[in-house]
């Protein structure tokens, strides 16, 4: 049986639960940090680190899974236990989902993901030099908000990260990531989304694809039948992908 390690630190003001396989004195060959959605607890995509190791001997013995917990507390809002990166103006989104008029969501910049961003990427840069790694050794991500805040992190933070998986993101502050993504110098990007998704619509997570594509991203799309979620096959896709990564790494 995988002898898995589990131990919580703070970076950067962040909770982070990080998990990995590894021998003591071993460190790993590459940081898998990914961010959870809004209103979910710190811990939500932590079931995923022992899953993915359990899947893979090649990640068991390479990577180190790092789930930092967004710092604002949704107990005071009537949703106890749930984080968010950022407050969400939900009668906004609902309009826009009401409307079906994609572009306004396409244009909004959510006041606070500036500073939830900067926070992040601080404590990111903490847990690579804790590591002894870099970018290059790095695979950045999220589900939903999460998904969000890592794709700002790339864009206007200066990150290139191995891949930068997103997972039901969105398309915010059109202007502002299409100018960022024109000087940024590409990485891959693994992004799934629901066809049914009634939370973050499909058509704006269609209009992020293009919009990195066409500033030199190289994004393998993933849609899938199914709601505001992650599904068991593309989790599988991410482990292939990882495993790809980890071999041409050697």
């Amino acid at each position: 049986m995988l002898k898995l390690n589990r131990i919580t630190e703070v970076f950067a003001g962040l909770k982070c639960r990080i998990i990995d396989a590894l021998p003591p004195d071993q460190k790993p060959e590459t940081l898998v940090i990914l961010c959870h959605g809004f209103g979910a607890p710190g811990d939500d995509l932590a079931g995923f680190g022992p899953h993915l190791l359990s899947e893979s001997e090649q990640l068991a013995e390479s990577c180190r899974f790092v789930f930092p917990e967004a710092p604002i507390d949704l107990g005071p809002m009537g949703l106890p236990g749930g984080r968010a990166w950022w407050s969400i103006n939900m009668a906004q989104l609902a309009e826009i989902n009401q409307s079906q008029n994609f572009e306004l969501l396409t244009e909004v910049e959510p006041p606070g993901m500036t500073m939830a961003a900067t926070w992040l990427a601080e404590a990111v840069r903490e847990i690579q030099r804790a590591a002894g790694l870099s970018d290059a050794d790095t695979v950045l991500g999220g589900f939903s908000q999460g998904a969000m805040i890592s794709t700002d992190l790339v864009l206007r933070h200066g990150f290139v990260p191995q891949q930068l998986v997103l997972f039901s993101g969105t398309l915010l502050c059109r202007d502002q990531w299409t100018r960022a993504a024109a000087d940024h110098p590409g990485c891959p990007v693994l992004q799934s989304h629901g066809r049914q998704d009634v939370l973050l619509p499909f058509e704006p997570a269609v209009s992020l694809r293009d919009m990195l594509m066409e500033n030199g991203f190289s994004v393998s799309f993933h849609p899938f039948n199914g709601p505001h979620t992650i599904p068991m096959e593309v989790l599988e896709t991410l482990v292939s992908s990882l495993e790809d990564r980890l071999s041409a790494k050697n």
